[in-house]
């Protein structure tokens, strides 16, 4: 069974929001998560089969990094400021901009972790990693994130 465009729409504006979040972490510009949140949605019309998809959330996510890693291999990107990211949250915390200065896999880990609140058994699974690297992943960018908020201060 496909989707109809209600389910579609449904699902669209229950995750477009955390899918752009997402890919606004790996690819640090408001122009690419754009592209791959388009792209995302478009797999999952392609995809069409609701009732196949166990977890939408986590296939929604796992979608999404793959096509950041598409745009990212492509070589040309957007350029962009932290000021997107901003534009496209609720809140400006400061610790989000730090956050966007971690290394990619550092990065989505912390952010599926903490603003997601994913398990690290679930981000290996979405990021095809052992849960012990995800929380070596989780480890670095908690002690990088400390040592940049202390330079910050």
């Amino acid at each position: 069974m496909s989707l109809s465009e209600t389910q579609f729409n449904e699902i669209y504006d229950r995750h477009a929001d955390m899918v752009y979040r997402v890919c606004f972490t790996c690819l640090g510009n408001k122009h690419d998560a754009e592209d791959a949140l388009q792209t995302t949605f478009m797999n999952l019309l392609r995809a069409g089969q609701k009732d196949s998809i166990r977890n939408i959330k986590a296939w929604l996510i796992v979608c999404a990094k793959n096509s950041c890693t598409d745009i990212l291999r492509r070589g040309y990107r957007n350029e962009s400021t932290l000021e997107d990211w901003y534009a496209h949250t609720d809140t400006r915390d400061e610790t989000r901009e730090l956050l966007h200065s971690l290394p990619g896999p550092e990065r989505l880990a912390v952010y599926l972790h903490y603003y997601e609140r994913y398990t690290a058994a679930q981000i290996g699974k979405i990021l095809k990693k052992s849960e012990s690297t995800v929380w070596g992943y989780l480890h670095k960018g908690r002690k990088k994130l400390k040592q940049l908020i202390q330079e910050a201060i």
